[in-house]
């Protein structure tokens, strides 16, 4: 869908090209993003610096190095209402009935009739785009790199006082305005009517539209994590100490799909901030083939202050996983976020249950990796539900390219073709020494 706003949205959320990150638990990463989110106990070698830096205590190789990146978008009924306006033409007929009243046939007025009722009905309702770009890398036991996501959302505010058909109507010459009844028909209106119930007065003036935020945050961790074998297994520990730049934006935008600014609150904030993450995996001594893993991200709960007064706080997410090797070519793993983490959407919260199989036959010198998985978020205010993962994974050992996506099985209907609510792609470049 070649959606104005959402390309609108977009720019908004690459105000730097080197800031992304966001507030939920991200599924980063080649592996993790095709594993239905599974990362915390599978996600060895140079991801695991975001994801778990205790796994840095069990990478297979030297060195690796990966860089990717994606983005993903989640429609939670605004943009799917958005591209409705659009394709009935309801702000065209608005500006038509605003330009000479006089010139509205039967259609039009049906028109209005509908497009009103999809904008009474998307009050709350919202969108978000996140892209996301990494690079990391794994040296021993250690691991640094940029890692990044941002998260920009679009809410729609109703003004649920002003969402009756009144326009001025130079042909009334009693009032100068009349009003669109729900059946169609007309009747004189007024200008106290006009000014305080008319939906165009809302759309014109401001009262109704996007209120759109945009939270980017680069990352730039220093981790290590380290191997302890133990008479009852293997207890690994690792931590990341991270730097943190953080752009947060606010901005109105009008409810059509043009992307244009409703009025001049449009304000971006700078700031940085340090955060600590701490990470803990253990395999235990009757199965070295299972791991479980815990990872606490942002302990020190970093803060950045939007430019509008208020706090853009990243608070700590904690994460629990497993991960099992069959044999040495077929791992299974699964994640839980054991908090529920804020988005800029505050209509849903992430709390998500994934995992999936990765299936790896060739490393010594071809390198084929083949992946899939199922995801969901737990909380009650979700959309998307139930969220299908895959990817796979082709070249040599040193040298490999990755292609992972995720397809939620809830759909909307734009342009008369049926399209995943939520849907996120990633490509990744890996090299291993």
């Amino acid at each position: 869908m070649q959606s104005k706003l959402a390309l609108s949205l977009s720019a908004i959320a690459l105000l730097s090209a080197s800031s992304l990150h966001a507030i939920k638990f991200e599924t980063l990463g080649y592996k993790s993003i095709s594993m239905g989110g599974a990362a915390v106990a599978s996600s060895t070698g140079s991801i695991a610096t975001y994801n778990n830096p205790a796994l840095l205590g069990k990478t297979p190789y030297a060195v690796e190095v990966s860089m990717g990146g994606g983005a993903s978008e989640y429609d939670h009924g605004a943009l799917a209402s958005i591209q409705k306006l659009d394709d009935i033409g309801f702000l065209d007929t608005v500006d038509k009935a605003t330009q000479d009243f006089t010139t509205l046939t039967e259609p039009d007025r049906a028109n209005l009739i509908d497009g009103t009722s999809v904008i009474i009905d998307m009050d709350g309702n919202a969108v978000t785009i996140a892209p996301q770009a990494y690079i990391g890398a794994q040296v021993m036991g250690f691991g640094f790199g940029v890692f990044g996501a941002s998260d920009t959302a679009a809410v729609a505010v109703v003004d649920q006082n002003r969402t009756e058909l009144i326009f001025a109507d130079s042909s009334n010459v009693l009032t100068g305005y009349s009003k669109i009844k729900t059946d169609g028909s007309i009747v004189s209106s007024n200008a106290t009517d006009y000014n305080n119930n008319s939906i165009e007065v809302a759309i014109n003036g401001g009262t109704t539209y996007l209120d759109a935020k945009g939270a980017a945050l680069v990352e730039v961790p220093l981790a290590y994590g380290h191997n302890f074998e133990t008479t009852i297994g293997n207890i690994m520990v690792g931590g990341a100490v991270k730097y943190m730049h953080a752009i947060t934006y606010t901005e109105r935008l009008k409810i059509d799909d043009s992307g244009e600014v409703a009025d001049d609150v449009k304000k971006d904030e700078e700031s940085s901030s340090f955060g600590v993450d701490i990470g803990l995996a253990y395999q235990p001594s009757f199965a070295y083939d299972l791991t479980f893993g815990l990872v606490a991200k942002n302990l020190n709960s970093p803060e950045f202050d939007f430019a509008d007064g208020t706090t853009y706080t990243i608070d700590p997410i904690v994460r629990a996983g497993v991960a099992y090797s069959i044999f040495d070519s077929l791992e299974i793993a699964a994640d839980y976020d054991i908090t529920s983490n804020k988005t800029l959407n505050n209509a849903v919260e992430s709390q998500m249950l994934g995992g999936g199989i990765s299936y790896e036959p060739f490393t010594d010198f071809f390198a084929l990796s083949l992946r899939g998985g199922l995801m969901q978020n737990l909380h009650s205010g979700d959309k998307a539900g139930l969220i299908y993962t895959a990817g796979m994974g082709v070249g040599v050992k040193w040298f490999q390219i990755d292609l992972s996506g995720q397809m939620s099985s809830n759909t909307n209907t734009v342009q008369d073709v049926t399209v995943p609510q939520y849907a996120k792609v990633n490509v990744a470049l890996i090299s291993r020494w």
